[in-house]
């Protein structure tokens, strides 16, 4: 079953190339903003805003 949808939609794996150092950047903002980093793409994609 797993989890609910919040979005409405399935979300679905995709691959990211990038620096260590921009990935790290990435994993800190998603945890200042107290998101995982699949959610804080999520809404940066969804909104085109840093959550």
């Amino acid at each position: 079953m797993g989890r609910p949808s919040l979005h409405g939609e399935r979300k679905k794996s995709y691959s990211v190339t990038a620096t260590r150092e921009a990935w790290d950047g990435l994993k800190e903002m998603a945890a200042a903003s107290g998101l995982s980093l699949s959610e804080f793409l999520e809404r940066l994609g969804r909104t085109k805003k840093l959550p």
